[in-house]
């Protein structure tokens, strides 16, 4: 249309542009145009694929930069709120009646999205919001994921885990090697920092979340002298020098392994949150932390437990590398695994705390295990 409005007022306006008399042929140009507005649809009444399209095009667009974006008001929030995926419904429930579930596994770089989860009056940008509409692009229905894991944003995943239930009818005309075409349609949707592989019919029991028989997250850190590798800036954390100067590595392994078993993590954790966690509580099981050496100055730190509260793996790890740094005592430690929760509630409320919350690039969520064998 615009093309069109241009070809006729071009002309009228290189006439103007010849002639002395410049103000009539610049009427005749807002005589055309205005009738045009009267009649062009503002953004707000086009119709709701359209709009939904033109959004999708912009978060395209937008995860293609490499960069993390620095002016996004969208990823600034810090809202947890309910799943879409989980709304007005109960988590824990079996398939419905003329649904079969499917499950999958996907990696991603969440450099750019604000975190797995589909979050209701949150931002848009999330890995969940782009596996669903490729999903939803491939099968012509709407369809909600459901994630083993809510990771944060910025933490990226190698083994995370998900299903979504489709109908009967649709389960039924699958072809035989569906799952090597479905892999490759939904990849062909996704940016390139999402990948989603081995699609399989579920147990009728099974839930991504709850059937989940353990996570491990692996923490990837620089604590040397020597330069940082600058293509692991997304994936590794550097501390600073000055905490690099007392690092020790010894301390580091001592101080985990004070936070190996069934513990009360009501300290690691926004105190802002503890209210979500009355009901389930913050009580979670590690099976073990390894530090493992990843060459010269670098390390990662495998964390292998159940399951994990809000930013809870991040604040383990600032705390067992302020104790390596000699920034705080082993016994403190001990003491703020004995906080109870509404002390705690109060002591994180202060804006100093015992240690810092480490930024959530060097974070990975590596596996998410089943007593399946196959999956």
């Amino acid at each position: 249309m615009w093309r069109l409005l241009t070809l006729l007022t071009l002309p009228v306006w290189k006439a103007g542009k010849t002639n002395a008399r410049r103000q009539p042929c610049m009427l005749s140009a807002v005589v055309l145009v205005v009738p045009w507005l009267a009649f062009a649809k503002m953004p707000a009444e086009r119709s709701p694929e359209a709009a939904e399209r033109r959004q999708y095009g912009d978060l395209l667009r937008l995860v293609k930069k490499r960069a993390w974006p620095q002016k996004i008001p969208e990823l600034a929030t810090d809202k947890i709120g309910v799943d879409e995926a989980a709304d007005g419904e109960d988590r824990r429930s079996l398939v419905s009646p003329g649904f079969r579930r499917i499950r999958f596994r996907a990696a991603y770089d969440g450099s750019q999205y604000n975190g797995w989860a589909r979050v209701k009056n949150a931002s848009p940008l999330t890995v969940a919001g782009m596996v669903d509409r490729a999903v939803s692009l491939l099968l012509r229905r709407k369809t909600f994921s459901c994630g083993a894991s809510r990771t944060d944003a910025g933490v990226h995943a190698q083994g995370q885990a998900a299903h979504f239930d489709v109908p009967d009818w649709i389960a039924t005309e699958r072809r035989d090697d569906w799952q090597a075409s479905w892999e490759q349609a939904v990849n062909e949707q996704l940016p390139s920092d999402i990948r989603v592989w081995n699609f399989q019919d579920a147990p009728p029991d099974f839930h991504a979340t709850f059937s989940a028989s353990g996570k491990t997250y692996v923490y990837r850190l620089h604590y040397g002298y020597n330069a940082a590798d600058p293509l692991e800036r997304f994936y590794r954390y550097q501390i600073p020098h000055g905490w690099a100067r007392t690092f020790d590595s010894d301390l580091l392994r001592q101080a985990a392994s004070k936070l190996v078993g069934e513990k009360d993590f009501a300290y690691f954790t926004q105190a802002k949150k503890l209210d979500k966690y009355r009901m389930s509580g913050t009580v979670r099981t590690i099976h073990g932390i390894n530090v493992v050496e990843d060459g010269p100055g670098r390390c990662r730190i495998e964390v292998n437990l159940d399951g994990a509260i809000y930013r809870m793996v991040r604040n383990i790890v600032g705390c067992i590398v302020m104790a390596a740094c000699g920034r705080l005592a082993l016994e403190r430690i001990d003491e703020l695994l004995q906080v109870p929760p509404d002390k705690a509630k109060q002591e994180t409320s202060v804006p100093v705390s015992a240690f810092p919350c480490l930024p959530p690039h060097g974070l990975c969520l590596e596996k998410v295990h089943y007593d399946s064998q196959d999956f």
